[in-house]
């Protein structure tokens, strides 16, 4: 039997005469009896039990662990409720913890239901007010890594324009589509369908419905209109731009239609980037990723890294994009950030061992009095 088989069978359910799990679930059944509390030899058995009771619960609370994890990574199919409840936390950044009963059945605690009533009231309060702080933490991160994986996405479509025009052969669709448009002549953009692919635009057939600024739309379609004349040989190139993209036609390169700060048309090649200058944010001079494809509601800003507020914030952060489960506590007048494994979940069961026997110790101190 292998090493982790008790673990593995402690939260499968498959119990075995090794399984922690079958000392917690045999306990208390009839026919079971003990002697007297009077009697040492059962006081000695009592404590003996309790700790074979402990030491199958702690084998359960690190098999849980292992099966969040591989959950998380996508190594396990979550069965039970539990687990179901505990990868879609752990996966959507939600704080939580679990605990295990002494029949070895595993609960998960959603932080952002639970009541907090076992909390005076000033850290309740705290806590209460960090778990709606973490909401807007959250969705902030979110809309920053979004931004940053769709940029990533058209950043290395420009790398592989280069190896395309190094006589790569394409192989996605959104390429043959780019050189077939761009070997026609027409403008072709680089951007990002509604599911956030690749993609390559064909800017005349597109009637530039992508633009999201009204004004510009209106003068891109215009200018559409005029080039469309200018390649059917229906009219002649008379300003600038126009001149270009036959320029462009005849080279054999590919372009795009933009417009300017000045709401001028102006034309690109997809690999271009925007050029830096001193009158810039300091945030796009010490950017490498920016180019013309990239829409300026995907640029980086200088909110992206002015989320965090505290040093809490940073640290759940990284413990929701790394895919891994956590929860929150109060330490004094902090606010801290726990990663929800055996050693949190140990110390929260010994505390509330701790609390319910100092409980137990002022009834009965009550009931002399």
């Amino acid at each position: 039997m292998s090493l982790f088989s008790p673990l593995t069978n402690a939260v499968t359910g498959q119990l075995t005469a090794t399984s922690g799990a079958s000392t917690i679930l045999s306990s208390g059944l009839p026919g079971s009896s003990l002697r007297s509390r009077s009697d040492p030899i059962a006081n000695i058995q009592a404590t003996l039990d309790q700790a074979k009771n402990n030491a199958g619960k702690q084998q359960i609370m690190a098999a849980v662990q292992l099966r969040i994890q591989g959950i998380a990574e996508g190594l396990i199919q979550p069965q039970e409720i539990w687990e179901k409840v505990a990868g879609f936390l752990t996966l959507t950044g939600q704080p939580f913890t679990y605990s295990v009963d002494a029949q070895g059945q595993v609960e998960i605690q959603e932080q952002s239901q639970d009541t907090l009533a076992g909390l005076p009231a000033g850290r309740r309060d705290q806590l209460s007010a960090a778990l709606q702080r973490l909401d807007e933490v959250r969705l902030a991160v979110d809309t920053v890594v979004t931004k940053g994986t769709l940029r990533n996405k058209l950043v290395s479509a420009v790398s592989r324009l280069g190896e395309l025009e190094q006589f790569a052969p394409a192989t996605a669709q959104w390429e043959r589509d780019f050189q077939l448009i761009a070997q026609t002549g027409r403008p072709v953009l680089v951007g990002l369908d509604g599911d956030g692919n690749v993609s390559a635009i064909n800017q005349l057939e597109s009637n530039f419905d992508y633009v999201q600024d009204a004004d510009k739309r209106l003068i891109l379609q215009q200018a559409g209109r005029d080039l469309q004349n200018i390649l059917d040989g229906t009219a002649s190139a008379t300003e600038s731009w126009q001149f270009e993209v036959l320029g462009n036609k005849v080279e054999g390169d590919d372009y795009f239609l933009d417009v300017d700060e000045n709401n001028n048309v102006v034309v690109h090649r997809n690999a271009e980037r925007r050029p830096i200058t001193s009158t810039l944010p300091l945030f796009q001079q010490n950017r490498s990723e920016d180019f013309h494809i990239i829409p300026s509601f995907l640029e980086s800003s200088p909110e992206d890294d002015r989320i965090f507020r505290d040093e809490w914030e940073r640290e759940a952060s990284a413990l929701i994009q790394a895919n891994k489960p956590f929860h929150l506590d109060i330490i004094g007048d902090r606010v801290v950030v726990r990663e929800t494994n055996f050693a949190s979940v140990r110390r929260l069961d010994i505390l509330n061992q701790t609390s319910s026997a100092a409980a137990a110790a002022q009834s009965a101190v009550n009931i002399i009095s």
